[in-house]
């Protein structure tokens, strides 16, 4: 007997949600990755608060703060040997029952909830149209856009079907679907929206299962999140679930951990993809620029200053490419650790009812190891990226390096022959003041002794006694001795200085009346001179 297209028994919805409460958080969106410190019971509050208010229900819930490490219930226990857990019937409908149960997973808050109708298999039908009624004002949707924090979430619907399952699984894809779209409010024929497709199909413990929701999409590309639908046909896989239904929470933890971790490194990856191309189109225009054959010149001070931004910018990329590959790196770790704990939580799981859960088990045998494979495959394409930088920025700094050394050797040599000149000239002034300053003494010692030697001297005449030379004449003579004995003191002392100076015209040093063009031409055959000799 073909079950009933239009009718379910006894729908059970389970909302599995995850948000970080405290640690490190890699958010791909922000300049810098940020920690969350301290559980947020108000915002846990709220978001229970949002679920049931749609359902009339305005629980009063006793949260405790003093959780301990690992996992362990927020809700306060009403007597030692109760579960902690609020138990609640929907206001505006009498059929819907349920319960919550907070818990804080190592990291993570996780919000559990359980919404069901009890019935009478197989007396009291379900239409489909009627599950709208299970997500009132949308309140199961996934918060658009995710804050940060947000970890993910998985909704589990189960469902009675009348009947014997069909040999071929598929056969049920359509009621599935339309399951689906009546919860989220969707219109039948919805096959434009991004309600995403069918993922897999599984037989899970005598039912079937059909998964909803690609690992690889992004909230963007399908805003209903993990999903799940479980179609029963008796009671057993009712029964082998409640004995590990409490293993389910950590389960999904672990695998929307996993996939959030994926999502992340394809992120970081478009990042490091971009910068090594950024870098290429740099280096493209470096190689032509500056080193092909017809530069053989040396660098000007612009084409100096030019390449100095560039170093500054490549070493900017490289540290932005180093983190990055760093967040790669973390997320292949953070993977690898994740898969192991939900494999260890799944056996658990199997252990319990001692049969295979192969539908939950795909994940961690197949996503989880390509994930894997994948995020070090781009770290092993990225390897000569890191290469390319490095060499690069080497590059570039030789170049700076080398050039820079020969103008600030040219330019030294420079400023000290122009030193010397001026060493030189100050040296002149010196020797010519000494030299004048002897010229005048001898001068004035000179004059003043002329009196003595002019005193009587006698000039030819006929009277007997003679007399003096005219004072006019007799002031030239002394003026001239004077001035020819000042000139002869100061060129014997000017030539006597220069004789008892060290020589100061070496090679490379500057003459007296060189100008600066000179200077520059001897600094270049000096510095000719140095490249031949090596």
């Amino acid at each position: 007997m073909s079950p009933n297209p239009d009718v379910i028994y006894a729908p059970s919805l389970y909302w599995f949600a995850y948000q970080y409460h405290h640690g490190l958080v890699i958010s791909p969106e922000t300049p810098s990755s940020e920690n969350l410190e301290g559980i947020n019971l108000h915002w846990l509050k709220q978001r229970y608060q949002d679920i049931l208010d749609p359902f009339g229900i305005n629980p009063s819930l006793s949260l405790r703060t003093d959780t301990p490490n690992g996992t362990s219930e927020l809700l306060t226990p009403t007597s030692p040997q109760s579960l902690h857990q609020y138990e609640f019937i929907s206001t505006k409908d009498e059929k819907l029952q349920g319960f919550l149960y907070p818990q804080s997973l190592h990291d993570c808050y996780a919000l559990n909830l359980n919404l069901f109708c009890p019935e009478q298999f197989g007396l009291d039908g379900y239409i489909l149209s009627d599950l709208r009624n299970l997500n009132p004002n949308h309140c199961f949707n996934p918060q658009c856009p995710p804050p940060l924090g947000d970890v993910g979430q998985t909704l589990l619907l189960t469902a009675y079907l009348e009947g014997s399952p069909p040999e071929n699984i598929r056969e049920l894809d359509g009621l599935a679907r339309r399951c689906w779209l009546n919860f989220f409010h969707l219109p039948p024929d919805s096959s434009s929206d991004k309600f995403p497709p069918l993922y897999r199909a599984y037989d899970c413990l005598g039912g079937y299962l059909y998964e909803y929701g690609n690992p690889k999409q992004t909230a963007a590309e399908n805003p209903y999140g993990h999903l799940l639908i479980w179609f029963l046909f008796d009671e057993t896989p009712t029964l082998k679930l409640q004995e590990f239904y409490w293993d389910l929470p950590s389960l999904f933890l672990y695998y929307h951990k996993v996939r959030q971790m994926y999502l992340s490194s394809r992120i970081f990856y478009n990042k490091a993809d971009s910068i090594v191309n950024e870098t290429e189109g740099v280096l493209n225009k470096f190689n032509f620029k500056y080193l092909n054959s017809q530069k053989t010149g040396q660098l000007s001070e612009k084409e100096l200053a030019e390449l100095k931004g560039k170093l500054k910018l490549l070493l900017k990329e490289s540290l932005a490419y180093s983190k990055e590959l760093r967040n790669l790196e973390y997320a292949h770790n953070s993977i690898a650790i994740n898969s192991g704990n939900y494999q260890a939580i799944l056996e658990h799981m199997e252990q319990r009812i001692q049969e295979p859960l192969s539908p939950f088990r795909v994940f961690v045998e197949k996503e989880a190891i390509a994930f894997q494979k994948q995020i070090r495959a781009d770290l092993n394409y990225f390897n000569p990226g890191s290469n390319l930088l490095n060499q690069s920025i080497a590059t570039i700094r030789g170049l700076v390096e080398v050039d820079q050394a020969e103008c600030d050797r040219r330019r030294q040599a420079w400023e000290k022959e122009l030193s010397q000149q001026q060493q030189d000239a100050n040296e002149d002034l010196q020797d010519q003041i000494q030299s004048i300053g002897v010229g005048i003494a001898a001068g004035a010692i000179v004059a003043s002794t002329s009196g003595l030697i002019t005193e009587k001297l006698p000039l030819p005449s006929d009277e007997p006694q003679g007399r003096s030379l005219p004072a006019p004449i007799l002031f030239l003579l002394v003026l001239g001795l004077s001035v020819f004995c000042s000139w002869g003191a100061w060129k014997t002392t000017k030539q006597w200085i220069e004789k008892n100076r060290p020589n100061r015209i070496n090679s490379g040093e500057a003459k007296p009346g060189m100008d600066v063009t000179e200077i520059s031409q001897v600094t270049q055959d000096e510095s000719s001179n140095d490249i031949g000799d090596q």
